[in-house]
């Protein structure tokens, strides 16, 4: 009986993390006629961050078109655990096979192109005005390349989608 019971009080740890429902994101943000970033993001399903951020202001809120370069450059790091879980969390939910973007970059707006690798695909997403199913994972990725904690590095290229 003693060996049956002797691992009664070990507790055995499983490596569990949740698969990627990506296997790259790539983001980019063009000018508008106002404040709106220029952003240049890739990140992959080992939540590796490239950022190349082309043009941020300092006042956000009001009309300073003073850029701020200390947020300007190429960067790199790791997406932190919850901005990422939340990033595969949308990007499951989402409906990837089914959204579309209208494409239209005709007005004062910020022209956002999503490019997503997932499930042996690529689906490309672009548009001044997406749809509003899109709103969420498009403010995690503006959360990726606002608030996340990169170095700063050398040049390197992004791939890029011009309709």
């Amino acid at each position: 009986m003693s060996v049956l019971f002797s691992n009664c009080g070990e507790s055995y740890k499983y490596k569990t993390e949740p698969t990627s429902a990506f296997k790259k994101i790539i983001f980019h943000t063009s000018e508008c006629f106002g404040t709106c970033p220029t952003y240049h993001l890739e990140i992959d399903s080992d939540k590796r961050v490239k950022l190349y951020a082309e043009k941020v202001y300092k006042d956000k809120i009001g009309r300073s078109y003073e850029i701020d370069s200390t947020k300007v450059g190429y960067f790199t790091g790791f997406a932190k655990d919850s901005i990422f879980l939340a990033l595969n969390k949308e990007t499951k939910s989402i409906g990837l096979e089914n959204i579309e973007f209208d494409g239209v970059s005709c007005c004062d707006g910020s022209l956002k192109t999503i490019i997503v690798y997932y499930d042996g695909k690529k689906k490309i997403l672009q548009s001044m005005f997406p749809p509003e199913e899109a709103n969420n994972l498009i403010k995690i990725l503006y959360e990726i390349c606002d608030k996340s904690e990169l170095e700063r590095t050398t040049k390197f290229t992004i791939e890029n989608y011009k309709k």
